[in-house]
């Protein structure tokens, strides 16, 4: 046999070590995505243990009928903790929920009893789509409204398989449904609204706490000058705030809640092995709602 030049033997044996190391980026290729994986799934596992005591915990300080003193600390209080050897670090910090319009009421035009609030949330779209010069409004409500009457929620025109409570939009949700609109009109004014300061998401209340509303909504119901709310309103002090202005909280009987509601939005942060999560959900009524983990 004759034998092979040490050219040829040289170049086989690198051909073999290049595979071998090409093999071997593969399989840690593959290693970090299961590691990956793995280490999402123990986070929703944590999320889903962390949103249980949080609860437990907001039961016990908020009780059945917080007032508005007690509501206020929560929101103006922000908590943070982690464990002295650093694996784990959390932080919350709830706002309040119901001091806004609920989108939800857009599709309760007809619903007996529900007049009042169909027509303040329309009348509050419009006005809002007005002034940000919406090409096609009509689009974005009938969008709003199809995910509002539906169980079966979609994105982008696809039906996901997951069914959802129906009357119910959460703001992630309804983020999707700006987009969806935007690239069907290309109408990139649609994201110049701030939706957030106006309407609430992800649960089907009926009534607002005053004490908390928003100064953009305080001058759509009552056309105060939003310097002036801006300057001299203090959450917590609608009522007097209201009665120095020479305009009465009895206007909108219907609509304030007549008590505090133990009802916030919280978001939670924390940091969990190697990674930093989040997630976000309504407390409403010793109850969470509208869980939402986000991830990295």
């Amino acid at each position: 046999m004759t034998k092979m030049r040490p050219a040829i033997t040289l170049l086989i044996t690198l051909s073999v070590i290049a595979t071998m190391i090409a093999l071997m980026g593969v399989m840690f290729k593959y290693l970090d995505v299961a590691r990956g994986k793995a280490e999402i799934k123990a986070s929703i596992i944590q999320a889903d243990l962390l949103k249980t005591d949080l609860s437990k915990i907001l039961r016990k300080t908020l009780g059945k009928k917080p007032n508005t003193s007690t509501m206020l600390t929560l929101f103006n209080t922000p908590v943070g903790f982690g464990a002295a050897s650093g694996e784990f670090a959390m932080s919350i910090s709830c706002a309040p929920l119901v001091n806004r319009v609920n989108i939800s009421w857009l599709a309760m035009d007809g619903v007996a009893g529900k007049e009042q609030r169909y027509a303040l949330a329309q009348s509050l779209f419009d006005t809002l789509v007005d002034e940000a010069n919406l090409r096609d409004s009509s689009l974005l409500q009938e969008k709003i409204l199809a995910e509002l009457k539906s169980r079966a929620s979609t994105t982008f025109g696809v039906q996901s398989r997951i069914n959802k409570k129906k009357g119910i939009i959460t703001f992630k949700k309804f983020r999707q449904l700006l987009d969806d609109y935007r690239y069907e009109t290309d109408d990139k004014r649609v994201y110049k609204i701030d939706w957030e300061k106006f309407f609430t998401f992800g649960h089907t209340e009926m009534t607002l706490d005053g004490d908390f509303i928003t100064p953009e909504l305080l001058v759509i119901l009552y056309g105060i000058d939003i310097q002036v709310i801006k300057e001299d309103f203090v959450q917590g002090e609608l009522e007097s705030f209201l009665r120095d202005n020479g305009e009465s909280k009895s206007e909108f009987g219907w609509l304030f809640s007549k008590k505090a509601l133990p009802m916030a939005s919280c978001k939670v942060n924390y940091s969990f092995r190697e990674g930093n999560y989040k997630f976000a959900f309504n407390y409403m009524d010793e109850r969470i709602e509208s869980f939402e983990f986000f991830g990295n």
